[in-house]
């Protein structure tokens, strides 16, 4: 079944880091904490098993109060370069399952990130797209802080 056009957002973007440390800062519970979710969120791992047919799942307590539970199955992984799963939210039975799927390659300034979510509500889409782009935002940052001056 091919999805529908509007239901997917594609991000493209390039980090300065190395696709090592992107694809852990991913796969990494400490790490994945760190820049999920909004400036200011908390954010809690219940469950991060990167293994084919492992369980994702997390819950991120906003600042203005408000909390999302998001869980999933890893679907694919190469590692370093590729990262798949579903994603729902876990208070919402009758949410859809969207699938996330990460593209890592080396790149002249450091990592190309493609990250395509597919499946993504219309009613969603604005929110997620933005969502998306601040915490891969938080994701460069968190990585390149993480390099050694002048390596990526």
């Amino acid at each position: 079944m091919k999805a529908n056009p509007a239901s997917v957002i594609r991000i493209d973007r390039v980090i300065p880091a190395t696709i090592e440390n992107v694809y852990r800062a991913i796969t990494t519970p400490q790490l994945f904490e760190r820049w999920m979710g909004p400036e200011g969120s908390s954010v809690h791992i219940t469950e991060m098993d990167v293994t084919i047919g492992g369980r994702i799942a997390f819950r991120v307590d906003a600042p203005d109060g408000h909390t999302v539970s998001l869980h999933g199955t890893f679907r694919d992984l190469e590692p370093p370069s590729r990262i798949v799963h579903t994603w729902a939210d876990a208070s919402d039975a009758a949410a859809d399952v969207s699938t996330v799927t990460y593209e890592l390659s080396p790149d002249a300034g450091g990592t190309r990130l493609v990250l395509t979510h597919v499946g993504v509500r219309a009613a969603d889409r604005q929110m997620v797209d933005a969502g998306w782009g601040h915490v891969l935002e938080r994701l460069a940052a968190l990585v390149a802080s993480q390099e050694p001056s002048g390596a990526s």
